[in-house]
């Protein structure tokens, strides 16, 4: 598992470029080592444990993705929420706890099967 050495946000294999910040991605000894270099993170954030299940530039598909996981019990917050800049990004990063992906890409596969099929 790779970190983002800006967000600090965590990515599973292959991804190697934090999808938001742009900057290649760490290990997590690198990261701790740099900790406390370069500027605090904000401590209202809830950034830290989580991670991208989703990019997007999709805005239905976005709402669809939330209200499943919210509705499931899986608490997500969207890119813009966390790291609001002006303007937004075109994509949007769906970030939810590190210890529900599985139960997440579960949901998503089984829900966007059905809806497709169902077109």
């Amino acid at each position: 598992m790779a970190t983002c050495p800006e967000c600090e946000c965590e990515f599973d294999d292959p991804i190697v470029i934090c999808p938001h910040c742009n900057v290649p991605l760490v290990n997590r000894e690198e990261a701790e080592a740099g900790a406390g270099d370069g500027e605090a993170v904000d401590e209202n954030l809830p950034a830290e444990g989580l991670v991208v299940i989703e990019t997007t530039t999709d805005d239905t598909r976005v709402g669809q993705i939330r209200e499943l996981l919210e509705e499931s019990g899986i608490p997500c917050f969207l890119s813009d929420e966390l790291f609001p800049t002006d303007p937004p990004p075109d994509e949007t990063k769906v970030f939810i706890p590190r210890e529900m992906v599985d139960d997440a890409k579960r949901l998503m596969r089984d829900y966007f099967i059905v809806n497709k099929t169902a077109t």
